[in-house]
């Protein structure tokens, strides 16, 4: 069996259906389908045992909520192809995607394979992401752009890489990550990356991202502290691969700046009271990448605020003047 898709499925009855016809479309028909419902209390489980039930290519396991990296790794575990890929339950596979990858396996054998997307909103045009000029066959220090990718918030996810089952064991200590719920597929993403010899990059648009199907919008108070540890596990492993100095750093910075960014907005518009928010930052801030993000940071007033520790008035000019006198 050539190909193993994996598709972790936590309450996505709303997208589920049109996801898994997209994968039944495939033009290139030798793989099989892991679905494993991680604890869905809507009817994706329903729906995957009824898609089960059709078709023997795919399979089922219900477990308790343990979150995405838990289900993606599980998935592993049981997956049977020669090369494994994960799918989002709520995003949608090109037609062509399987028949494209088979061919360029055919002709080069490379260790792990990423190809270009397409992000899409419900009734708005796509808008496509790409990262070379042309197709490419990369070994050894060629690779380097991609490992710079990496840094970008762009092409972080596993969903648009491709990897041969020998890098099932080049994986993240699941136990030391236990729980984590933020920055998993940088975390995966960078251990495939880094363990690739070779990779085939296909510049042509493979999968369908929708925007806003998860819980990327959502407010989680430990998200900064997570992201913090699994960033120092990426630079680690990109420090294994290339000499990182002053410009890595600064693409490293980069990132950090775009997380604590996010963190401080979603924090601001949660509902979170003053006081909490303001503990909240002030424990956010001791972190390394925080201490990243102030490095890479303008001089905005937002970050003249985080700089002096002044994040109770960094929260109020995020919700309005009235909250200076409230809680």
């Amino acid at each position: 069996m050539q190909f193993s898709l994996m598709i972790p499925v936590f309450n996505a009855e709303a997208f589920l259906e049109p996801c898994l016809a997209a994968v039944k479309s495939q033009a290139f028909t030798d793989f099989e389908v892991l679905l494993v419902d991680d604890g869905s209390t809507d009817g994706s489980g329903a729906i995957c045992d009824r898609c089960a039930e059709a078709d023997r290519r795919f399979r089922v396991w219900h477990t308790g909520n343990r979150g995405v990296f838990a289900a993606r790794a599980y998935a592993e575990q049981h997956a049977r192809g020669d090369y494994l890929l994960f799918l989002d339950a709520d995003d949608l596979a090109e037609p062509a995607l399987l028949q494209t990858l088979h061919d360029a396996i055919g002709r080069h054998h490379p260790d792990l394979l990423t190809f270009d997307f397409l992000t899409f909103r419900e009734n708005e045009a796509p808008q496509r992401e790409t990262f070379l000029d042309a197709d490419a066959f990369l070994t050894g220090a060629e690779m380097e752009p991609f490992y710079r990718f990496l840094l970008s918030t762009r092409f972080n996810a596993v969903w648009n890489k491709c990897f041969h089952r020998k890098l099932i064991s080049r994986a993240p200590d699941y136990a030391a990550f236990a729980g984590l719920r933020h920055g998993e597929d940088l975390l995966r993403s960078a251990y495939l990356l880094t363990g690739a010899e070779s990779l085939y990059y296909v510049h042509t648009p493979l999968y369908r991202y929708r925007v806003g199907g998860g819980f990327a919008g959502r407010f989680d108070a430990d998200s900064l502290i997570q992201s913090d540890k699994t960033d120092r596990t990426v630079r680690r492993l990109l420090s294994e691969k290339v000499d990182f100095d002053a410009s890595w750093q600064a693409g490293y910075d980069d990132l950090c700046r775009k997380q604590l960014d996010n963190y401080v907005r979603l924090l601001a518009y949660s509902g979170t009271s003053l006081s909490e928010g303001t503990a909240l930052l002030q424990k956010a801030m001791q972190t390394q990448l925080a201490a990243c993000a102030l490095s890479a940071a303008d001089d905005s007033l937002k970050y003249r605020l985080l700089r002096r520790g002044r994040y109770r008035t960094l929260l109020c000019l995020y919700r309005g003047k009235r909250c200076l006198h409230a809680q």
